[in-house]
């Protein structure tokens, strides 16, 4: 008897920092890209020139990273400049809540949203964050989780290293918001 080979789906949305716009895709384990339920086939390639070259269904457009942090990446394809982030449905959840509450609130506390260890940690206490900054890096159950602010302001507090464990709403970082 022959194993049941099984394959993972991940549900993914591209969020456009710019305005918002959410465009759903999901990606299985072995790459197989699908948008709008339809299947396509995407290829990054770097020619033999040095230019990075994205091929999509057949058709080809240079493209060029000119910045990545954490999730989030500013792109400039076939001559138009992106802003976006990749986002899981609960962290995109997750930036919404916060969202919402950040024009409430002078402080910031970031607590992890579920158990995990801490893989990487982007910002040192008294460095200033802009809204929607990538902090930190929490896996929880083999997914890795960027965890972001939703607003302006100082890191007052990092209470986390890589490599530690931490717990459902242990605090991991503060931040006091500008004014």
């Amino acid at each position: 008897m022959t194993p049941k080979k099984t394959t993972n789906t991940t549900k993914l949305i591209a969020l456009d920092t710019n305005t918002n716009a959410e465009y759903e895709f999901s990606v299985k384990d072995n790459y197989e890209y699908r948008y709008q339920k339809k299947p396509i086939r995407i290829d990054l390639v770097r020619e033999a020139d040095g230019v990075n070259v994205l091929s999509c269904n057949g058709m080809r457009y240079p493209y060029e990273v000119t910045r990545q942090s954490a999730n989030t990446y500013n792109i400039i394809l076939n001559g138009v400049s992106y802003s976006f982030s990749v986002e899981t449905p609960f962290s995109l959840s997750r930036k919404r809540m916060l969202a919402a509450k950040a024009g409430l609130s002078k402080k910031e506390v970031i607590k992890a949203p579920m158990p995990g260890k801490i893989l990487d940690v982007f910002v040192t206490e008294g460095q200033s964050v802009g809204s929607g900054e990538a902090l930190l890096v929490l896996e929880a159950m083999k997914m890795q989780n960027t965890i972001s602010t939703h607003m302006k302001g100082t890191v007052t507090k990092v209470t986390v290293v890589p490599g530690k464990t931490v717990g459902k709403d242990d605090v991991l970082i503060e931040i006091k918001a500008e004014h």
